[in-house]
């Protein structure tokens, strides 16, 4: 990937092939959530790997749930591939999600802070850079 690309402020991932496990506990509803897609302006592979906690957590039911995913990226700048972590909620009704970016490799560090959206419909990711 080229530094025009890394300079790119917001990201455009189209999931695809979503596979979901659902796990019943007594503290609540976990769901792991494996993905492929793809960053729509670079065509570049991402893995995403996800996991959410339904409501009724605590004995507290709401319409939304935390979620949590790591998104990997094919392309190797080093040993490790480039990768970014992201956090939120998971509306149980719509199933889009928004939360932040929390953590990422070098090359994605502009993204840390940035807010990102999931529109369930579209089966699309939005991520924007932190100055976007």
């Amino acid at each position: 990937m080229n530094e025009e690309e890394v300079m790119v402020t917001t990201l455009s991932i189209k999931i695809q092939g979503l596979v979901v496990n659902s796990q019943a506990t007594d503290s609540g509803n976990w769901q792991y959530v494996g993905a492929t897609a793809v960053e729509q302006s670079s065509n570049e592979e991402i893995q995403l790997i996800a996991m959410k906690r339904d409501n009724n957590s605590c004995g507290s039911d709401f319409s939304a749930s935390m979620v949590t995913a790591t998104l990997i990226f094919a392309t190797r700048q080093s040993e490790v591939s480039d990768h970014m972590a992201i956090q939120g909620l998971h509306d149980l009704k719509s199933n889009n999600e928004i939360g932040s970016v929390s953590a990422a490799s070098p090359r994605f560090a502009a993204y840390i802070g940035g807010a990102f959206s999931f529109d369930a419909k579209e089966g699309v990711l939005t991520i924007n850079s932190r100055v976007s």
